[in-house]
């Protein structure tokens, strides 16, 4: 267990995200989804460690087109279902952020990933 040197953003969906998935969702377990089951299907992002925490808003704030398509397209890949607004004020509204500012990688293992 080690704490490494990066803080977490963390974006969980809203009600109107909630509400979204709902009317997309093509699963048998249709109408199952709530905000508190959503939030399961949250995203991390680990970002360079940072003092000030309005460096990270800005952070949000600078990608916040990125973060609503990404989250988007974590639940369907057809983007016709996908709002027309898709602006900061939008995303504020559809989702939550939070911030840790501490990060414990708690693995043995080594860090993979891909490139995106």
């Amino acid at each position: 267990m080690r704490v490494i040197n990066r803080t977490a953003v963390t974006i969980t969906g809203a009600q109107p995200y909630t509400e979204w998935t709902l009317r997309t969702d093509r699963d048998a377990n249709k109408g199952a989804i709530t905000v508190a089951h959503a939030k399961t299907y949250g995203s991390a992002f680990l970002l360079p460690e940072v003092e000030i925490e309005e460096d990270l808003q800005e952070w949000v704030e600078d990608n916040a087109d990125w973060l609503f398509e990404f989250q988007l397209s974590a639940w369907t890949d057809d983007e016709s279902t996908w709002p027309a607004a898709r602006d900061l004020k939008t995303f504020r509204e559809w989702f939550r952020v939070d911030v840790q500012s501490v990060v414990v990688d708690v693995a043995d293992d080594e860090i993979e990933g891909e490139e995106l």
